[in-house]
């Protein structure tokens, strides 16, 4: 590669790993006037939690020190920042298993603030992803999706197109046509040709006879057979069983044990001490946390279960749970035992 051909800026953009912050995101993140190294914080571990998939992350407090080239007395500054702005929420667990004797390291949950979840529709979409075209960029000089109909009389093309890959089981993609244009197709479509599709789509079949004299341009004939595909994969294809936000209507299956974390204990002991005194706070709370972890609350998610607890209690309509072990105890409350005494 000759010097002047070689450009360091390229190689970067197409060798090296680099990272996209969302644009509504980060200028709400400009607009809090937070500290630099504060937002070097956040953003390792947006990354990190978007990579793990669950936005939560362990990273040590020395080690997102050396990646944000800051001290760690800075990074502990940075989250107590970032957790008054709610963009971050950490959980303690409390002493490593491995070594009682040592902290073990606190998972980082990034947030979006309510504020910027009331704001995000005025912030524009990005376009939807155009069907890959030529390697010249017109299109001109591709090969066609079928051959000319009037050198072939009629013809019986597949639901997919030739050069479109596409896995076993999935249907075809396409980009999606507006009203005027399904419109306009069909105009060009003969009587013929639209009683061949009924047909077609109410057996589900994925191939369909055109005229020799069609009028139906080639990508016209794709958009009917990419519809095919599609129809046929759905019956075909038995729908996923519906899963609600909340976990209401099919709740997951949880492994035990299962137990609160010693942050969300805490926030349902302050809860509870709202609702009722002090002096039946206690047992009203160990009763919330077994319904919640072991009894009848337990088919819930988590924070949905303490919820409808919470909210019997503020109706009046809470009862003691069946069959609660009389000496049954929180699993923070239980007495520990050094293994390395």
């Amino acid at each position: 590669m000759s010097i002047e051909s070689y450009d360091p800026r390229d190689r970067l953009v197409r060798e090296k790993y680099f990272s996209l912050h969302p644009k509504p995101l980060e200028r709400w993140l400009w607009q809090q006037g937070l500290p630099q190294a504060a937002e070097r914080v956040f953003w390792l571990h947006w990354e990190e939690g978007m990579k793990s998939g669950t936005w939560c992350s362990e990273v040590p407090v020395k080690r997102v020190a050396t990646l944000c080239c800051v001290d760690p007395s800075t990074v502990t500054r940075a989250y107590q920042l970032l957790k008054t702005r709610g963009l971050i929420r950490r959980q303690d667990p409390g002493r490593d298993p491995a070594n009682p004797f040592h902290q073990a390291t606190a998972v980082t949950e990034v947030r979006i603030p309510r504020e910027l979840l009331t704001e995000l529709g005025r912030y524009p979409n990005r376009r939807a992803q155009e069907p890959a075209r030529a390697a010249n960029g017109d299109g001109e000089g591709s090969a066609p999706l079928v051959s000319s109909p009037a050198s072939r009389g009629p013809q019986i093309m597949s639901g997919r197109p030739p050069g479109a890959s596409q896995r076993a089981g999935e249907p075809t993609t396409a980009s999606r046509p507006t009203r005027n244009e399904i419109q306009a197709l069909w105009g060009r479509a003969s009587a013929a040709e639209r009683g061949r599709y009924f047909i077609a789509s109410r057996n589900g079949a994925t191939a369909i006879e055109f005229d020799s004299d069609s009028r139906l341009t080639p990508e016209d004939r794709g958009q009917l057979l990419t519809q095919l595909d599609q129809m046929a994969h759905a019956r075909n294809c038995p729908p996923p069983e519906p899963i609600s936000v909340q976990g209401a209507t099919a709740p997951p299956k949880y492994a035990r044990p299962r137990h609160l974390s010693v942050l969300e204990l805490a926030r349902t002991r302050k809860q509870v001490l709202a609702t009722v005194s002090a002096s039946e706070a206690p047992e009203v709370l160990r009763q919330v946390v077994w319904a919640v972890e072991e009894g009848a609350l337990r088919r819930f998610e988590m924070p949905m279960a303490v919820n409808v607890a919470l909210k019997k209690l503020r109706e009046g309509a809470w009862t003691r749970p069946n069959r609660m072990p009389p000496n049954w105890m929180i699993a923070a409350a239980r007495p520990e035992i050094c293994s390395a005494a």
